[in-house]
């Protein structure tokens, strides 16, 4: 039987919009003797738009591209959009 556990929602850093991924632990996902995966749900608006299973023998290689690729963001200069206001977000003072 097919049993989810909930580990973690994260509101997504998006100024206009509250998107969400659901992170949980799915035990038995396939039937009685498939091994658990991580299951990442997104929600856009309120509605689911995607998901992703990923079994755990590949989770460090996931992990590790995900560093990869905050590394990489790192590398490349990014112009701050609100820079010249000295805030945030956008609007002023």
């Amino acid at each position: 039987m097919r049993e989810r556990i909930k580990v973690k929602t994260i509101t997504l850093a998006q100024y206009f919009r509250e998107d969400k991924i659901n992170i949980s632990h799915i035990e038995k996902p396939y039937g009685e003797f498939s091994d658990p995966v991580v299951r990442i749900d997104r929600f856009e608006n309120g509605k689911t738009t995607g998901l992703v299973e990923i079994p755990y023998e590949n989770l460090e290689e996931v992990i590790e591209a995900l560093h990869k690729a905050e590394d990489m963001c790192d590398s490349i200069p990014h112009n701050d959009v609100h820079g010249e206001l000295k805030s945030n977000v956008g609007g002023g003072e």
